[in-house]
């Protein structure tokens, strides 16, 4: 994982327990890596800035 001092942010696990907790998922990069059906079906509201979820249909995607 990245370390940035300067910032006052932290990474968090990507997991279902996560997800759940958020009000909202932000997706800024299309990754190979990153599981979007888990994103999408655990987050309350998923904002796809980059079409990572193009192959996936559900209400609570909003495309930017």
């Amino acid at each position: 994982m990245r370390h940035y001092p300067e910032l006052s942010m932290k990474s968090v696990p990507l997991t279902e327990k996560k997800l759940i907790q958020y009000d909202c998922a932000v997706i800024v990069t299309d990754h190979s890596t990153y599981d979007y059906h888990l994103i999408v079906k655990n987050s309350s509201l998923v904002v796809d800035t980059r079409n990572a979820t193009k192959n996936i249909t559900n209400k609570k995607i909003i495309k930017a």
